[in-house]
């Protein structure tokens, strides 16, 4: 007689072997990013350079290979929580404003204080993303509820008048607005070890606190009224749960910039992969979020040496596609 298998236990080797993939093309994608570049290097000189803890494969290409996967972790998990926490396929960093108005109190620092340390840019990137996703739930709500389509469209709409305002004060402060620049393209370009410093508790502390509320992520994909029935303090934990976002996007676009399109592709394809169990999902998407940008910003700085295409002019090609994608079928699903 044969015997049927598990279905839990064949899910589990198959989350277990994608992960693996996944971690092994991202040591991959980093060991390659830290030998190709404008110019390459080989692997005993890489080697050469990490002991004697000096040149340029230790100051410049391992901490933005270390900047690409922290930005990829952060703004991929921020997009799986907005996206269940707001009942909102269509909902990440960028579409609901988050980005731009980070971005936009990033800007205003980086041209009016010069002199602001840079370890406070995410506190002042997170209350400009906080004040513009506000802002857009408002525009977007009705007594009868907020539309996923219409958020999405409210949100794409303040976020280009953001975008418009950021331009003009580049414009304004030409200058001096070579950083700035730098953020509203979606680039990690002349990115030091500071700011992997200044990143890395903020992804840490962001997706340890995700995965001790996985279980509430995992109880908010069900109907309003059997959560009520359950007991679940829903207000407070998605409060809880969108302050999490908030930093763990507002913290990545302060040191990345305008990258977009991650938060939004990425949970999809972490649901399609490994399911929608945020146990497994959750994780998964951390890692794919790591790859997705570490592999965009080695393919931008490969693609036409010595000149490099900004990751989120990479990242956006990927997503604007599937972005539209995404809007059609929630219109055939309405």
């Amino acid at each position: 007689m044969t015997r049927l298998k598990n279905p839990s236990s064949r899910s589990k080797w198959s989350f277990a072997a994608l992960m693996t993939a996944v971690l092994f093309l991202i040591a991959l994608v980093f060991i390659l990013s830290l030998r190709f570049g404008a110019t390459p290097v080989t692997f005993r000189e890489i080697i050469d350079q990490f002991q004697a803890q000096s040149g340029t494969i230790v100051e410049l290409r391992l901490p933005r290979v270390l900047c690409a996967m922290l930005v990829g972790i952060a703004a991929s998990v921020a997009g799986a929580i907005l996206q269940t926490v707001l009942r909102n396929p269509l909902a990440s960093p960028d579409v609901i404003g988050a980005t731009a108005g980070g971005g936009l109190v990033t800007v205003v620092i980086i041209l009016l204080a010069p002199l602001t340390p840079a370890i406070w840019l995410p506190f002042y990137s997170m209350a400009g993303s906080a004040t513009a996703s506000l802002i857009i739930f408002l525009l977007a709500y009705r007594r009868q509820g907020t539309s996923m389509i219409r958020l999405a469209l409210v949100g794409i709409a303040v976020s280009s008048a953001l975008q418009a305002i950021i331009k003009m004060l580049i414009v304004k402060y030409a200058m001096s607005s070579s950083q700035a620049l730098v953020w509203l393209k979606g680039s990690l370009y002349a990115r030091s070890l500071q700011h992997v410093e200044m990143l890395w508790p903020w992804t840490a502390a962001g997706l340890l606190a995700a995965m001790l509320l996985v279980r509430y992520l995992n109880v908010l994909k069900l109907d309003e009224s059997v959560l009520v029935s359950l007991g679940t303090r829903v207000r407070m934990v998605r409060t809880v749960l969108l302050i999490v976002a908030l930093a763990l996007s507002a913290s990545s676009a302060s040191i990345s910039g305008n990258l977009s399109f991650v938060g939004l592709i990425i949970p999809h394809l972490s649901h399609k992969l490994v399911g929608e169990n945020f146990i497994r999902s959750l994780p998964f998407t951390a890692a794919l979020g790591a790859l997705l940008v570490m592999l965009g910003d080695m393919i931008g700085r490969i693609l036409i040496p010595p000149m490099e295409i900004p990751v989120g002019i990479i990242t956006s090609l990927i997503g604007a596609p599937y972005f539209v994608y995404l809007i059609i079928k929630q219109g055939q699903k309405k």
